[in-house]
């Protein structure tokens, strides 16, 4: 018989592997809404460097457990590693709880949205507090159906 202990821990992994697949779930949602948006959605691609500089990370405690993959759009690859060299900075902030960590990682993000009035990641922010707490309903009720 297993000891309680055992049990705890076990409820605990189940817990935690739901819980970092949602937000991976949530993470994807959100690359493809800030990604795949025609350029009258969002902005002209010129080495795709911006685009390709788009992705996530998630961790808990400090701990990496996921960063997604950054594909590269036309020829930027220098967006694809800085958009990774960001993610893995920023993961390293969030020492206490789950954060799921979206980036645009090239320096002149912010300028395209603010300065061309285009939109990066502002919309994607919106779209993924939107879903946020449907799909954590979903979790609850699935860790209820799961731990009884």
């Amino acid at each position: 018989m297993p000891s309680i202990k055992s049990l705890f821990l076990e409820k605990a992994n189940v817990i935690e592997n739901e819980t970092i697949r949602m937000l991976s779930r949530l993470g994807e949602m959100c690359v493809n809404h800030a990604r795949d948006r025609s350029p009258e959605e969002s902005w002209n691609d010129q080495t795709g460097n911006l685009r390709s500089s788009i992705g996530y990370a998630i961790t808990k405690g400090g701990e990496l457990y996921i960063i997604s993959q950054f594909k590269v759009v036309k020829m930027g690859v220098e967006g694809k590693k800085v958009g990774e060299e960001l993610a893995l900075k920023l993961a390293k902030q969030f020492a206490d709880y789950y954060a799921l960590i979206m980036v645009a990682g090239m320096p002149y993000a912010s300028k395209v949205e603010a300065m061309d009035n285009k939109d990066v990641l502002a919309s994607t922010e919106l779209y993924g507090r939107k879903e946020l707490p449907g799909m954590l309903r979903q979790l609850g009720m699935k860790l209820n159906r799961t731990l009884k």
